[in-house]
């Protein structure tokens, strides 16, 4: 038997040190005080002791995952992660996931419906990249599949076509045939798929000006002739850019 000698409270508050014999035993939070009815002249058992020290571990690992959420919503997965990198025993780990779902403070389809619409409104990512992010952070398959069919297909639309907007005007030196190459790549890249991306080019309705073209082309190859001796390699750099054999051969020739 051990005898509860002295309990000093700690600067921080409701914390409390516990001394056992005249000498330091360890810390306790104030419900584990009050809980388990600890004062001086308290005398504990081997189990009794333990069972003190177990509790507190588990109300620190609430405490600590609380903490944690208490920034911004969490999945079960990243409490988990969490709890465990900071040396949690599983059992702690376990009952603290168990408490935080029973208050509601733990719901991974919460979670998926709250992380989706910031995406949707903060961010240009498509469905894919939604999709890849949710399974990154643990959340469910089956939870991931019902949210994102959820999703409503006007704002993807929208989304696509800001982001494609965007792409078009970073692009505006480039061929039109490049250009809707790399705002297809862009599109494609942030997770949209096949059928969004060509709506969002159309809703664009974005047409050649074969003036502007020639004028690109021409700033092009006073740009870049120096580099090739020979006219047939100049013709296959610019036609990599998106021009046409014909117009670069009638651009090419006028300059001759």
């Amino acid at each position: 038997m051990s005898k509860v000698t002295k309990i000093q409270a700690q600067k921080r508050k409701g914390r409390y040190n516990i001394y056992l014999d005249g000498k330091y035993a360890f810390p306790v939070a104030e419900n584990t005080l009050i809980e388990f009815r600890l004062m001086n002249g308290t005398e504990l058992t081997d189990s009794q002791i333990k069972e003190i020290q177990d509790r507190e571990n588990v109300n620190k690992a609430y405490g600590d995952a609380v903490n944690y959420l208490s920034y911004q919503l969490r999945t079960e997965k990243e409490i988990k992660e969490y709890l465990y990198k900071k040396e949690y025993h599983k059992d702690a780990v376990e009952f603290v996931l168990k408490k935080l779902e029973d208050l509601h403070y733990l719901d991974d389809n919460s979670y998926a419906t709250s992380f989706i619409n910031t995406q949707l409104r903060t961010t240009a990512n498509g469905p894919r990249i939604i999709e890849q992010k949710l399974a990154q952070k643990g959340v469910p398959k089956v939870i991931i599949q019902d949210k994102m069919f959820e999703i409503n297909q006007d704002i993807l639309l929208e989304n696509a076509t800001e982001f494609a907007k965007k792409q078009a005007r970073k692009q505006k030196r480039a061929s039109f045939s490049q250009m809707l190459t790399k705002i297809r790549q862009g599109l494609y890249q942030k997770g949209f798929d096949k059928e969004t991306i060509e709506d969002a080019i159309k809703t664009l309705d974005l047409e050649p000006d074969e003036d502007e073209e020639i004028d690109k082309l021409k700033t092009l190859i006073d740009k870049v002739k120096h580099r090739y001796d020979k006219p047939a390699k100049l013709i296959n750099y610019l036609m990599t850019k998106g021009y046409h054999y014909d117009e670069i051969k009638r651009v090419l020739d006028a300059d001759n």
